[in-house]
């Protein structure tokens, strides 16, 4: 029998942000709410439960709880006043996983797509999972600011190592079966990666921010915040010609609003 893997979409939190920082359209991206209400996106902040053979994964982790009563003193005064966020009861990446009976502690890991604030920002709220990882090319350039949000989270920063997928064919086979895989998709930020999972009909493709939305693949619009263009727009047409294959069941980007929560 083949083995596949189940992939939950949770949407853990909500963000408001100007269009300009999902899909590159000026040289200097405005805080919320500075432009008109049509230049503006709310979007799902998401993070992914894997139920493997081998045991269950959790990508990225979406708001902290701490957004509901001290937004200001998490995110910083900077990040406070450039978003708009929301978080309702039940649906940080804590509440939605003890919804599910399933504790920090039953985790096999906690892979990290990359390391921006709206992906990190509930880790705490995970501690106790075996494992933490991230890429070592993202841990290598993380912003030292950050670590307010995984103080106290050991990483391992996983060595990018020959894949069968993605842009450069460099990533991480995690469980060594062929199940679930870390691609290295590099532009947005120096490590990204976009995490491939066999499920029962074939391959599901969590772009992360590679591309904030199907359009963006698409048309290969740039993410608005790129480290690297050249970089982001080579990972973007891999996205696009993966995408196109037939036995790509879905390409989700974190923050498309038109993606629901569900299982594949």
């Amino acid at each position: 029998m083949e083995k596949f893997v189940k992939v939950h979409v949770m949407h853990t939190g909500d963000l408001k942000y100007d269009r300009a920082l999902a899909f590159k359209e000026l040289d200097v991206i405005p805080p919320v709410n500075q432009r008109g209400e049509e230049y503006q996106e709310l979007v799902p902040v998401s993070s992914y439960l894997i139920e493997h053979p081998n045991g269950r994964i959790v990508v990225d982790a979406g708001w902290h709880e701490d957004i509901r009563t001290q937004p200001k003193e998490h995110f910083g005064e900077d990040l406070y006043q450039f978003i708009e966020y929301r978080l309702p009861e039940g649906c940080s990446v804590r509440e939605q996983l003890a919804s599910k009976n399933i504790s920090p502690q039953d985790l096999e890991a906690v892979v990290m797509t990359h390391l921006d604030e709206d992906h990190i920002s509930g880790l705490q709220l995970l501690s106790g999972a075996k494992r933490f990882l991230v890429s070592e090319p993202e841990w290598k350039n993380v912003a030292g600011y950050k670590e307010k949000w995984y103080k106290g989270i050991s990483f391992e920063a996983f060595e990018l190592e020959p894949i069968p997928f993605g842009p450069y064919k460099l990533g991480k086979d995690l469980f060594g079966d062929g199940l679930i895989y870390l691609v290295f998709t590099p532009g947005h930020t120096a490590g990204h990666v976009s995490v491939l999972a066999r499920v029962e009909n074939g391959w599901l493709l969590l772009v992360s921010d590679a591309g904030y939305a199907e359009r963006s693949w698409k048309d290969l619009i740039l993410p608005g915040n790129t480290v690297d263009e050249q970089d982001a727009l080579k990972s973007l047409q891999w996205v696009q010609q993966f995408a196109q294959r037939t036995d790509c069941v879905a390409a989700i980007a974190n923050h498309d609003p038109s993606v629901r929560p569900g299982s594949f």
